[in-house]
């Protein structure tokens, strides 16, 4: 799969949910958590455009709202590059390095992709997490420096905070289950 910038998935997401104009996203980057994306002008219409020549959103009339602004919507093939971006297999790497990536995947599944396959996320990301932990732990045991280092007290927080997103993920899976009426495996 061709890997595309964030800011696409994001935008697909978005638009999969409701169509929107280009301002009306940039009112969502600028006013919801979504807020780690630029709302910038500079930032959206190119990538607008970029969708839309690779085909993946089409106009879906005129909005009326603002003179010329055309509400947005994601194309068949949009919707499926969508789909496999969500139930894309967890990475190492992106644990490492993305885990927003990995959480905003999550907050579009419900939509896209049937009960089982979002339980298998979050069981996917509870245990790629939780082995990371244990890597930082083992790394830990091994690192130079005194325990209240600066650098080993870093260490520590980025220790703390996977092992609440390997928590977090578990609580998830429980209440995802329960909510729809998937057996414990």
């Amino acid at each position: 799969m061709k890997r595309r910038p964030l800011l696409d998935y994001a935008i697909l997401g978005l638009l999969a949910q409701q169509p929107m104009t280009g301002y009306g996203l940039r009112r969502v980057f600028a006013s919801t958590p979504m807020g780690v994306f630029s709302d910038s002008p500079g930032s959206i219409y190119p990538a607008l455009a970029r969708l839309e020549r690779d085909r993946l959103i089409r106009s879906a009339g005129q909005s009326g709202a603002r003179q010329g602004s055309r509400l947005l919507e994601p194309t068949r093939a949009g919707l499926a590059t969508l789909r496999r971006w969500l139930s894309a297999k967890i990475t190492r790497e992106e644990v490492m390095r993305r885990i927003d990536e990995l959480l905003l995947r999550f907050a579009f599944m419900d939509r896209h992709l049937d009960a089982a396959s979002v339980d298998r996320f979050l069981g996917e990301l509870a245990g790629a997490v939780s082995t990371y932990v244990n890597e930082l732990r083992a790394f830990a045991r091994q690192a130079p420096g005194p325990p209240g280092s600066t650098g080993r007290l870093a260490l520590e927080h980025g220790i703390a905070a996977f092992r609440a997103t390997a928590q977090w993920a578990r609580r998830a899976r429980a209440a995802w289950r329960k909510s729809h009426a998937l057996a414990v495996s």
